[in-house]
């Protein structure tokens, strides 16, 4: 009798387990939800690579209960409309640069990067998670009924160039691609002339001589935009831009979720974050044998350069303040911040 009792229990078990396979892991009557979210990267780029695994481990952790489905740019949406795109309803989140709507917003420029201010990405991050960033973006995005899940850095920009830049003095009739905002006042400060352009039209640009040198991303984001094809030198390290990228949902999207799944998310982009740093300064160092091959020039500006730029942004942060309160808050608080780090 034991015997066949424990048989059954086998079998029952084993079927257990084979409906158990194959049912959902979402419990019957649960509510699911799928969002539809775009990017300002290409799908081919390591920093979309990204994007596209958290969306997965998203997936993953809720069982299915928050799908959310990436696009890379352009899919739906142009990559300055993705903004307003959550307001319509086209768009459920987006994965962006919060300087490309500075001029709803001027803190968002700010909020976006300090030129001239941080030497690494952890400067900022802790910014961010340590000294209230997160709260002022998130208040800067609600006035337009959007909430910021977190942000999400990669690391601190080079400049390729079509022609030789050894200094500020090499900067004067430039013309460079950059993100508008305060980091294209910085270019035009030091003399250059900028173009607000995709990253998916940088490499045409280039190319056709329409812009000499592109302020767009790392070492190994740039290889794989293809321009150091056309580019034979390259300014490291960046002066320019260490950019802050955020995850934004509509409050009418954030506040229907269940208390767990926020928490998920959360957490999901912090792991984001850092993975996307570690993948990036991987790829970084993995490029410079091929840029040797390539014939590309690694450049540094004179350190007296460096220290001339610092007081340009400085002057440029103060100018940034006037903008608007938000702005001054977000001057103040981080400028307090890099006082702290011995930056100033």
């Amino acid at each position: 009798m034991g015997k066949k009792l424990c048989q059954l229990g086998i079998i029952f078990f084993v079927f257990c387990f084979i409906i158990g396979g194959f049912s959902s892991p979402v419990a019957a009557g649960e509510k699911t939800f799928n969002w539809n979210s775009q990017s300002i990267f290409p799908a081919g780029s390591s920093v979309y690579k990204e994007f596209v695994s958290f969306t997965e481990n998203v997936k993953k952790l809720t069982g299915g209960r928050l799908v959310i489905t990436p696009h890379p740019v352009g899919a739906i949406v142009g990559y300055k409309d993705m903004h307003s795109a959550l307001r319509t309803g086209i768009l459920n989140a987006y994965f962006s640069a919060p300087t490309f709507q500075s001029g709803k917003e001027p803190a968002f420029s700010i909020l976006t990067d300090l030129p001239g201010g941080y030497e690494n990405v952890m400067q900022f991050d802790a910014w961010y998670y340590k000294k209230g960033g997160i709260e002022l973006m998130r208040e800067a995005q609600s006035k337009f009924g959007n909430y910021t899940v977190g942000v999400i850095f990669y690391g601190r920009e080079v400049l390729p160039s079509r022609v030789p830049i050894r200094g500020i003095a090499d900067m004067k009739g430039k013309k460079i691609r950059a993100a508008e905002g305060i980091i294209a006042k910085l270019m035009t400060a030091m003399g250059a002339s900028t173009v607000s352009i995709p990253g998916s039209e940088v490499y045409s640009a280039l190319d056709k001589g329409v812009v000499d040198a592109s302020d767009w991303g790392t070492r190994s984001m740039n290889d794989q935009m293809g321009l150091y094809e056309v580019c034979k030198y390259s300014i490291e390290p960046g002066f320019h831009s260490m950019s802050a990228l955020e995850f934004v949902v509509s409050n009418k999207n954030w506040n229907a979720l269940p208390e767990d799944i926020k928490g998920i998310l959360n957490t999901a982009v912090r792991e984001w974050s850092w993975n996307t740093v570690a993948t990036i300064m991987k790829e970084d160092a993995e490029k410079s044998e091929k840029l040797k091959k390539l014939g590309v020039e690694i450049i540094s500006f004179p350190d007296k350069d460096y220290m001339e730029i610092r007081v340009m942004a400085r002057k440029l942060w103060e100018d940034w303040a006037k903008k608007s309160p938000m702005s001054k808050r977000v001057v103040d608080s981080q400028i307090q911040w890099c006082k702290e780090l011995g930056l100033l």
